[in-house]
């Protein structure tokens, strides 16, 4: 189904009128939403399987890390030639290729546990396949959204994803863990079949993804930098790449070293899922206040706030005397940080022209993630060195710095300011 529809008025010399058909209607955007919602919550399945499943194996926080950091620094590196990729190439055919490949990465680990051949290797080289064919889907999914959805409805997309997503946080982390403690091939056969119904999802779409062509000819092949390009010469753009790479970093070794201080407090697996399933239900209640929240606050205030509650979110969890009470904690900066995902993301997404989506949001993403390939090991290094109360606090006092950081920044003035045109 195409975005609009056209109503021929009554008299001929009339000009025709456009009409936005409602989100809901919209077929191929409910195709992409559904199978992205099956995949995401196989994804979480197995986002608490592997951590668990090496430390049954090794019983090292540290060698957690590192198979964390290799399915992070495999996409990284992929991020750049998959955005051109996904601009130059059928959209769609990349979404199903690339769904197939995670399909077969994360099946061959579900495969082994079930051998008894699990080797901390294998799960190395799995994870990092399957993140490098994540760039390319998250680049081609960028585009299509971008191209099924009117910008007007933009937020409204944004929203409706992030409370899929952090819906399938919510249940995936506990049915994860009691999965696990079922059968520790579980949660990755099931991530394995999740990826083949994104991959049936993308395949039913309709509607045309690929970039209309620009005006004026482009280059046979541009280069791999014009992404890249294109967002370092905007400061906003560039404030936010700076203020995502710092916060996703802290972010992701925070849960490592939270999961770390579960066990060290006696949580097991279903526990230890539980916790960051409350984590998720925090952002699964801050995604579906986003439009109300947006419509009625300063986007930069929003921005602001949810910066400076992480501080205090992130030292409490380390004072609290119960395990769940971690969870509570959690919830509360995720379901901060969700409005301003949305805020952030509905800018940047209509900033970008259509030619330059894939490049422009894989930049953003690698920018983004830039540091974050490396704060699983690090976080693991320092809860297995100085304890896991001593990792949350300075995950903490990091949190505390990005916070002064984006107070003096003037550019999320912007934030409350109309969106420009994107240039040809």
């Amino acid at each position: 189904m195409d975005d609009t529809e056209t109503a021929e008025a009554a008299s001929p010399a009339a000009p025709p009128l456009t009409v936005t058909v409602p989100l809901h209607r919209n077929r191929d955007f409910a195709l992409l939403w559904t199978g992205q919602a099956v995949s995401t919550l196989g994804t979480e399945l197995s986002a608490i399987g592997f951590p668990l499943l090496v430390l049954a194996l090794t019983g090292s926080a540290g060698r957690a890390g590192l198979v964390g950091s290799a399915e992070l620094v495999a996409m990284l590196c992929m991020l750049l030639p998959a955005g051109r990729a996904v601009d130059r190439r059928p959209r769609k055919r990349i979404m199903v290729a690339s769904s197939l490949v995670q399909l077969v990465a994360v099946g061959s680990v579900s495969a082994a546990v079930l051998a008894g051949r699990a080797h901390l290797l294998h799960l190395a080289v799995a994870g990092a396949v399957a993140g490098a064919a994540s760039a390319f889907y998250i680049g081609a999914n960028r585009g299509a959204v971008r191209r099924i959805v009117p910008p007007t409805q933009l937020g409204q997309a944004l929203s409706r994803t992030q409370a899929r997503d952090q819906a399938a946080a919510v249940l995936g982390p506990p049915a994860g863990g009691g999965l696990f403690g079922l059968s520790r091939a579980l949660p990755f056969g099931l991530d394995a079949l999740s990826f083949g119904v994104v991959a049936l999802a993308a395949a039913l779409v309709r509607a045309p993804l690929d970039p209309e062509p620009p005006a004026e000819p482009a280059p046979a092949r541009p280069p791999l930098t014009a992404g890249l390009r294109f967002v370092l010469a905007d400061r906003y753009l560039r404030t936010v790449a700076v203020w995502a790479a710092a916060i996703n970093a802290i972010a992701t070794g925070m849960m490592l070293a939270v999961i770390v201080l579960a066990r060290h407090r006696g949580a097991g697996p279903a526990t230890i899922g539980a916790i960051t399933a409350t984590f998720a239900i925090g952002g699964l209640a801050g995604a579906l206040l986003a439009p109300r929240l947006i419509e009625r606050h300063s986007n930069r205030l929003l921005v602001l706030v949810a910066s400076w509650l992480l501080v205090p979110c992130a030292a409490v969890m380390v004072l609290v005397p119960a395990p769940w009470l971690i969870g509570v904690a959690g919830a509360v900066s995720v379901g901060a940080i969700a409005p301003v995902n949305v805020v952030l993301l509905s800018r940047a997404y209509a900033l970008a022209p259509h030619h330059l989506q894939g490049q422009a949001g894989n930049a953003m993403l690698l920018l983004g993630s830039s540091v974050k390939w490396s704060a699983p090991a690090v976080f693991g290094v320092l809860a297995d060195s100085l304890g896991p109360v001593a990792a949350v606090l300075i995950g903490a006092g990091l949190y505390a710095a990005t916070a002064v950081w984006l107070q003096g920044r003037g550019e999320l003035r912007e934030l409350d300011a109309p969106v420009p045109e994107p240039a040809a």
